[in-house]
């Protein structure tokens, strides 16, 4: 049986891991082992225990000014896309004044793969 946790809830694991004095690879092993494989980044981990030693144990994202989180419309990142086959996602990100993985995630889901460094239908 498989146990589907929400974000808040694997940063609660994190905190706690963190409170334990565990490592970020060793808290991302653990949850991978316990929840399954992809639950846990051992990146997002290590992001999250710099949070927690500057004192912040908020589990809240924070959003930050300017930089929207999501595409408006995944007609405006088709429109671009189709209008320059050969742009880069970083170029995307900063013609739309957001994340460059933002970019990447809108991208698979607009079912767009780059092939010989041109955008074209996955």
């Amino acid at each position: 049986m498989e146990i589907m946790l929400d974000k808040k809830q694997i940063r609660a694991i994190f905190l706690f891991e963190f409170k334990m004095d565990c490592k970020a690879a060793e808290t991302t092993h653990n949850i991978n082992n316990t929840f399954g494989p992809g639950t846990a980044n051992k990146h997002t981990v290590q992001w999250w225990f710099k949070k927690f030693c500057k004192g912040d144990e908020s589990l809240e994202v924070e959003k930050h000014c300017g930089q929207p989180s999501e595409v408006d419309n995944n007609d405006q990142l088709r429109a671009i896309i189709e209008t320059d086959p050969l742009i880069t996602t970083g170029k995307v990100a900063e013609e739309l004044s957001i994340n460059h993985s933002t970019v990447i995630g809108h991208l698979k889901q607009i079912g767009k793969v780059k092939k010989l460094d041109k955008w074209v239908p996955h």
